[in-house]
């Protein structure tokens, strides 16, 4: 009685092996969840990409305004200019720039040299650049002659993105250093100048 059974339930069970009814929902609802992340995270991170390029972009071309400039620049041109960056970058995330223009005034090589700043003007109420913090950006700047001046143009966007997709929030953060185009450099009509 025993070996009736066991062949019986031998051939339930090649049976129930060799049955592929359903195995479509069971593969579907294995791998959906998957594709659904791939799908997302591609998109984050495309997201990404594309913003940061965007900001790139976006702060040459500041820069290139800026070293074009003969007549002295005011803060309201500077607010504008912060303006004109939102609208290249079309953001929805917190910006702000920072413009200084810096002069080498002694021996320009690269340890002994000594920058100061001129002038310097940060939008959304951020700090401005002195002689003190400009030190730190030496190896941002390159050599120039003494008394030559350059504009440094940072630009700075919070970003966030839409889904947790192993993206955290992050600053983009750019600098572009540029010599003014049609004059010797780039003044300043702002209160406090």
């Amino acid at each position: 009685m025993l070996m009736p059974t066991a062949k019986l339930l031998r051939a339930r069970l090649a049976t129930f092996a060799q049955d592929a009814r359903g195995s479509l929902s069971v593969e579907a609802a294995l791998i959906l969840p998957l594709l659904c992340w791939f799908y997302v995270a591609s998109f984050v991170w495309f997201d990404a990409f594309r913003t940061q390029n965007a900001n790139l972009k976006a702060s040459y071309t500041l820069a290139d305004m800026l070293s074009r400039e003969t007549d002295p620049i005011t803060e309201t041109y500077l607010k504008g200019l912060n303006t004109v960056y939102d609208y290249l970058t079309t953001t929805r995330h917190p910006t702000y720039i920072r413009v200084t223009t810096v002069k080498c005034t002694n021996d320009c090589d690269q340890e002994s040299r000594t920058l100061q700043v001129d002038w310097s003007y940060a939008t959304q109420g951020r700090t401005k650049h002195t002689n003190g913090t400009i030190t730190g950006f030496k190896d941002k700047i390159p050599l120039m002659p003494q008394g030559d001046t350059v504009i440094l143009l940072e630009t700075f966007m919070a970003y966030e993105p839409l889904f947790n997709a192993g993206i955290p929030a992050k600053s983009f953060e750019n600098y572009i250093v540029t010599r003014p185009r049609f004059a010797p450099q780039l003044l300043y009509a702002g209160a406090g100048s």
